[in-house]
């Protein structure tokens, strides 16, 4: 299949009975659904679960895809609500166990990270769904609207979401002393 294949063309092709359609959704999905499942699990093999249980349950409920919306909202909507799944039906009970787990040991791995990744592990510790917004707007480039659609929020709610984020993010890097230094390197818009 072509990549000037829309999505909703390949969703039309998959309902019409061709699975090659939805091959091509998932070549073009995947990895951007690691990533952003990845950022919330934090473990490969609940990421790689995730995103093949997101992709079960786009396929299996696909005649219910509305073609007002991108496919790409659509399927981030399922995978967000499948990683909210996943936290309950685990029970993680301490988060900043986990976001301990994840820093650095020594001094030398601190200095191998770079500025972005320093925003997005500082990212971390902010809420879930100020992270997530964070996320599909900045990594995944989605509109207020979109990402709205995906998070069950108005636009201006996101808008407001994405405002506090970038004012607690802010708080967080400038409590560890990077935040002048990040900002004026960044490629990130804060």
């Amino acid at each position: 299949m072509e990549n000037s294949i829309t999505d909703r063309e390949l969703v039309l092709i998959t309902i019409n009975g061709s699975e090659q359609g939805f091959e091509q959704l998932i070549q073009r999905y995947s990895g951007k659904l690691y990533l952003f499942i990845f950022n919330r699990t934090g473990n490969r093999e609940d990421t790689e679960d995730i995103v093949q249980e997101t992709f079960i349950k786009a396929y299996k409920n696909l005649s219910g895809y509305d073609p007002r919306w991108k496919f790409s909202t659509w399927v981030y909507t399922i995978a967000a609500r499948t990683v909210a799944s996943h936290f309950r039906y685990i029970n993680i009970r301490n988060r900043e166990l986990f976001l301990e787990s994840t820093q650095p040991s020594t001094p030398e791995e601190e200095l191998l990270k770079d500025d972005v990744n320093n925003i997005w592990s500082a990212a971390q510790k902010l809420d879930r769904i100020k992270f997530e917004v964070l996320w599909l707007r900045y990594r995944e480039g989605m509109t207020l609207k979109e990402i709205g659609k995906i998070i069950g929020k108005s636009h201006v709610n996101i808008r407001v979401i994405l405002h506090r984020a970038k004012v607690e993010l802010i708080r967080v890097l400038d409590i560890s002393g990077d935040i002048r230094s990040v900002i004026k390197k960044s490629p990130v818009k804060i």
